[in-house]
């Protein structure tokens, strides 16, 4: 689902990724870990499109993304969410993500809204239907009414991962997602990305919830892959060891 090949990018002359290379498989869940200044975040600035390298190339589902906007990797299937929460703080919980879902269109503008024609109210319905059942897969429907400024942080990110959701994403990207959640709803958090029928690509410093909920991991030091494998090959390896887990 996603291929990330040689991938290079520098500030100056420092070089935040240095011919970063791996894949990650439709349906896989993988993990970017590394110490702070690895490249983990430029890294995902170059997935999402924030950020174009300068060497290197970005498949999803083979297709050639190097060169497309972050709006059209959207439209592909590209959802991501911040290290920093991004919420509507003045709208409620349920209409946070019910906005995912508005760039469709409702099909007949205006005058489909005035006239209230069946076909507007079926797909109102399906909508609300949907927010309502990705509410209840992040533990959310008890504050659906809530308006998301008043919400702690940790509550917070579960609105950008529920609207994150909302519109079946092919491929997600979780920026230290545990941020500010307390144990249960971590444990949470791991349930749910586990059920999830799509791809997850995460940054994540908690190394319990790392390789606890990933099925590969990707290693980075000073912007170069040190390591790629399973949690437990990871677990194991001298180098990372060195660099990272101590």
């Amino acid at each position: 689902m996603l291929a990330v090949e040689g991938v290079s990018v520098a500030f100056g002359g420092v070089r935040a990724l240095d011919g970063v290379s791996f894949e990650v498989g439709e349906g896989l869940v993988c993990g970017v870990i590394g110490p702070n200044g690895a490249g983990k975040t430029t890294l995902f600035d170059v997935v999402s499109g924030l950020r174009r390298p300068d060497e290197g190339l970005v498949r999803m589902a083979g297709r050639d993304l190097t060169g497309v906007s972050p709006l059209r990797r959207a439209r592909a299937g590209l959802r991501r969410t911040f290290q920093r929460t991004q919420v509507f703080g003045r709208l409620t919980v349920a209409d946070n993500v019910l906005a995912a879902l508005d760039w469709h269109g409702g099909g007949g503008g205006l005058a489909a809204d005035l006239a209230g024609l069946p076909s507007r109210r079926r797909l109102e319905r399906e909508r609300r239907e949907r927010v309502a059942e990705v509410l209840e897969l992040c533990g959310l429907t008890p504050l659906r009414d809530a308006y998301a400024a008043a919400l702690p942080v940790g509550r917070r990110r579960l609105v950008e991962l529920a609207r994150a959701l909302a519109d079946r994403p092919r491929l997600l990207l979780l920026d230290e997602p545990t941020s500010g959640l307390d144990a249960g709803q971590t444990d949470r958090l791991g349930e749910v990305i586990r059920a999830l029928d799509t791809t997850v690509l995460l940054v994540e410093h908690d190394m319990g919830f790392v390789m606890g909920t990933c099925d590969r991991i990707v290693v980075l030091d000073l912007g170069k892959v040190i390591a790629t494998g399973s949690p437990a090959e990871i677990r194991e390896d001298p180098v990372v060891r060195a660099a990272y887990l101590g």
